[in-house]
């Protein structure tokens, strides 16, 4: 298996395989990929670049990527164009090509991330995703679960099915809002994990607040874990 790209890798390749392809922002993006993420950051001509791919609103300012969003110019063509071509032949495509092609795009996806298409699906939506997770483990009557109260509603809703299916226990604290240090938070978790903790749900950031969680610093829950 290869190594696990890391966050900017991987937002690079990606750009380049399925977002810019048909643009020159690759090329763009290829002539700083040697910066720094601090200078590049500070690189106003090149996020001006950037910001051409996407047809961005005028009367409003557009802070909000979680719930939708926004899909560029060439991917936005791409996907007209092939929801227009299914379109022509319609059942003909969905019994026969779309099986093939949603393996070519699976095993695409794996290989840029670096695992195996075996280990890969793809989901509609990060909530989806999680959802499946929670819900497929093997849960046992007395199992518990952890979680804090601003964690995504969607997930806190999905753990409360499986207690009602399953028995299980949904032990929720809460994330100090203004904690003196990363290790006040770590030490919440810490001391709700016993050895019946069978899944522990940590968000890196908070969607409600806007805090940042410690999760470097949380490695060792692991252990404590077992």
């Amino acid at each position: 298996m290869k190594p696990y790209l890391s966050k900017r890798q991987f937002l690079k390749n990606l750009t380049g395989v399925a977002v810019l392809s048909q643009t020159n922002l690759s090329d763009l993006i290829r002539l700083h990929e040697h910066l720094p993420a601090e200078k590049l950051a500070e690189d106003e001509q090149f996020w001006t670049k950037i910001r051409e791919a996407y047809e961005v609103p005028k009367d409003f300012i557009h802070l909000e990527n979680g719930y939708y969003s926004m899909t560029a110019k060439p991917v936005m063509q791409k996907y007209l164009a092939h929801i227009q071509a299914v379109n022509k032949v319609s059942s003909y495509y969905m019994r026969t090509r779309q099986f093939d092609d949603k393996m070519i795009s699976r095993k695409k996806l794996a290989d840029l991330l670096g695992c195996s298409f075996e280990e890969l699906i793809i989901t509609r939506n990060t909530t989806e995703s999680l959802d499946t997770i929670i819900a497929g483990f093997d849960w046992k009557t007395g199992d518990e679960a952890l979680m804090a109260e601003h964690d995504y509603g969607a997930m806190l809703d999905m753990f409360k099915l499986q207690a009602k299916r399953h028995g299980l226990t949904n032990k929720v604290i809460s994330v100090p809002l203004h904690p003196k240090s990363d290790e006040e938070i770590v030490e919440v978790y810490e001391k709700a994990i016993t050895p019946k903790t069978r899944l522990l749900m940590v968000c890196h950031l908070i969607n409600i607040t806007g805090q940042i969680l410690p999760i470097k610093k949380s490695q060792k829950w692991r252990i404590v874990m077992g």
